[in-house]
């Protein structure tokens, strides 16, 4: 069952802005089990546990290619500072996923 965001937070809605705040609102609100959850919602009114923190990165991964880091949830607990935060992170390449080497079918890995 769905809670109500008004039954944690006592502040007024608002709406997250861009795509990617949008999406991780959405995922957060998800794993959260609220209806919703507003950019400037930290995630301390919440109750968010670590297992949900890791939930919430692990899906925000998937759907962008950004490596979420739960502590950076925590430590930027508000929506909109915690979207900053990894947008900060893809900016940089800090948060991006290695990228694999193509396999070149020499399973020995010398040419020769």
């Amino acid at each position: 069952m769905t809670e109500q965001r008004e039954d944690f937070v006592d502040t007024d809605y608002a709406a997250p802005e861009g795509e990617l705040e949008q999406a991780v609102a959405g995922i957060s609100a998800e794993v959260l089990g609220v209806d919703r959850v507003g950019r400037t919602d930290s995630y301390y009114d919440f109750g968010t546990t670590s297992l949900q923190a890791v939930r919430i990165c692990a899906r925000i991964h998937r759907l962008t290619g950004v490596q979420a880091l739960p502590v950076w949830l925590f430590d930027n607990d508000v929506l909109a500072d915690f979207v900053q935060r990894l947008t900060a992170a893809g900016a940089d390449g800090e948060g991006r996923a290695a990228a694999r080497p193509a396999p070149t079918g020499n399973a020995g890995g010398v040419h020769g």
